[in-house]
């Protein structure tokens, strides 16, 4: 099978941009998430569970169905394409495997750990940090993988 440094030009221009989006999704995500919720467990539960004193209203099941609706199709759609497009790269077979397991795992786990902080159990919110982190450096590391891949010279291939 041929490695991505082999496309022609023209396929890789869509694929180094695809990849930039890649790379600059966490960051946007990291500000969207503090503006909305602040920073650190406390701010995330409050925004969960909401605050009788800052009149603030707890989030309902039909609003974590909402983001999960949205969140469930479109993260499928762009995780599988980081992830077939990373599997065209030059990385040995095992990482390659191991870095699409992980970011696909970490991506139910983003989807779904906000409902079950929300309706489970608090302890949760720990391990949607600990899930989130790893989503956004699998989706990092493969997104720069891609750029990688996409500027290097078919001479320097010798695999």
């Amino acid at each position: 099978m041929r490695s991505i440094c082999e496309f022609p030009f023209v396929m890789k221009l869509p694929i180094f941009f695809f990849a930039l989006y890649g790379l600059f999704g966490p960051f946007v995500n990291l500000a969207y998430h503090i503006s909305k919720k602040g920073i650190g467990f406390e701010s995330n539960l409050k925004y969960y569970f909401g605050n009788p004193e800052e009149m603030i209203p707890p989030l309902s099941l039909v609003s974590f169905l909402e983001v999960m609706h949205f969140h469930t199709w479109s993260q499928a759609a762009v995780i599988f394409i980081l992830t077939f497009l990373f599997s065209l790269t030059c990385f040995h077979e095992k990482l390659k495997a191991t870095i699409i397991i992980l970011t696909f795992l970490s991506s139910f786990g983003h989807i779904f750990l906000p409902t079950l902080t929300r309706f489970v159990s608090e302890k949760f919110v720990y391990l949607l940090f600990l899930d989130t982190v790893l989503l956004s450096v699998c989706v990092i590391f493969i997104s720069l993988s891609l750029i990688f891949e996409v500027v290097k010279r078919k001479e320097e291939i010798k695999v």
